[in-house]
């Protein structure tokens, strides 16, 4: 894993990190349709998946894209780190008692930071790709049909209102 490591990674493990940092804002300046997909609407968990979802997912195609990573793991990956993300900031907010801001951050920067060593070691062959890509761009369907119409679950009610998920029958 680790001869794989190289500043090339790192360079983009912090650009994608901040990408995502910066998307949170975004809709909030430039609220449009065009927006509402790639950034948080509202600080729900769902809306958050975009602000791992996108930047990953264009890191991936970058690195990827330039044969130094197969394709496979990081599809993977994107899908596990998403997954992470919302079992992560459920247990945060619904079950820890802890401060869900600090707790929120830590979760972000080590989600995004397996999401940069991950791929290195799943043993993810290449002949899963095909499924892989139809599974992200199910969840890609998913989150432009959940910011236009969300379920009435835990995960898409916005986090920001006070005790938000002890309010709802989860």
């Amino acid at each position: 894993m680790w001869e794989k490591l190289d500043n090339k990674l790192l360079i983009c493990y912090a650009l994608t990190t901040l990408a995502g940092i910066g998307l949170h804002f975004v809709f909030d300046l430039w609220p449009s349709l065009l927006t509402e997909f790639f950034a948080p609407v509202n600080e729900s968990l769902w809306e958050h998946i975009k602000i791992i979802f996108w930047p990953y997912l264009l890191a991936g195609l970058y690195l990827t894209g330039a044969g130094k990573w197969q394709r496979a793991p990081w599809l993977a990956t994107l899908l596990l780190i998403c997954g992470l993300l919302l079992a992560g900031g459920y247990y945060i907010h619904a079950h820890s008692g802890l401060n869900a801001f600090a707790a929120d951050i830590a979760l972000y920067f080590l989600i995004m930071g397996a999401g940069f060593s991950l791929p290195a070691v799943l043993p993810v062959r290449e002949c899963w790709s095909s499924l892989l890509t139809g599974a992200v761009l199910i969840l890609c369907g998913l989150i432009v049909c959940w910011t236009i119409q969300p379920p009435n679950a835990a995960i898409f009610h916005d986090l920001s209102l006070a005790d938000a998920f002890y309010q709802l029958p989860c």
